[in-house]
């Protein structure tokens, strides 16, 4: 059965959705269709959004693809190539638990949509699906994902104190430490590049040697790991910087 392909222009950039489908941080998603061009376009669409979009067509390609990306959202068609799409649902919501997860497919039927649900999905919608409709689902997971780690698993930065706060207690940060984490943190996801980081500590003609930064960010994990932080905290990317890897939420 063909699927049709859903068409969209610059008018569906996200200043044209409605203010309750706009979302205020960059998500990593991962797109599991095999219409190259619906995958691609989807793509497109989200990256416009400012988030972190990859996308595969076949079940085997995901591992390939998201090594060192961990999706906060999957977005997957049931009729891949490979692997029948609940088999692929059943298992990414074994290893994890609370990822979002959304099906895209041509089966409309109810008992269809019953098995997609028992299988693990957080939303089911029959194609052809609009961006928009794809996108509404997409923040209502991570509204409800955010507001769970909000409550049991981000620490939280306090700027104007600088000190760190999880669930070891506080600990105390340089206002030095306070602008590397803050970076971090408002990289969403993405390496904060050596120049960035010389940037926030005041360094606008001589950036600092890498050993230099290095010592910094050891110093950072350690504090890290004092408020709660599971090891390493902050890893670095080759040729790229540093990443967070654990959730924090600023506040002033």
């Amino acid at each position: 059965m063909a699927i049709a392909t859903t068409k969209w222009t610059d008018a569906d950039h996200p200043l044209a959705l409605p203010e309750d489908l706009r979302m205020t941080f960059a998500l990593k998603i991962l797109i599991v269709e095999d219409n190259d061009d619906l995958r691609e376009g989807w793509m497109s669409f989200f990256q416009k959004q400012g988030h972190f979009v990859r996308g595969v067509g076949l079940a085997a390609e995901i591992l390939d693809e998201s090594g060192g990306f961990t999706p906060d959202v999957y977005v997957i068609d049931l009729n891949l190539p490979d692997t029948d799409g609940l088999t692929l649902v059943k298992k990414l919501r074994q290893v994890h638990p609370r990822v979002g997860i959304i099906i895209t497919t041509a089966r409309g039927m109810i008992g269809d949509k019953v098995i997609g649900y028992e299988s693990g999905a957080d939303i089911y919608l029959t194609k052809p699906v609009d961006p928009a409709e794809l996108l509404a689902g997409i923040a209502a997971i991570t509204r409800k994902q955010w507001s769970l780690d909000v409550q049991s698993e981000a620490l939280h930065l306090r700027t104007d104190r600088h000190v760190l706060e999880g669930p070891n207690g506080l600990t105390d940060l340089s206002p030095d430490e306070t602008k590397l984490l803050a970076g971090l943190v408002r990289a969403a996801g993405q390496p904060l590049a050596h120049w960035q980081m010389g940037e926030l500590l005041g360094f606008a003609d001589k950036l600092p040697t890498a050993a230099a930064l290095e010592m910094r960010i050891a110093r950072l994990r350690k504090k890290l790991i004092s408020a709660g932080v599971a090891s390493p905290g902050i890893r670095a990317v080759y040729n790229r910087g540093y990443l967070l890897c654990c959730k924090i939420l600023i506040s002033q």
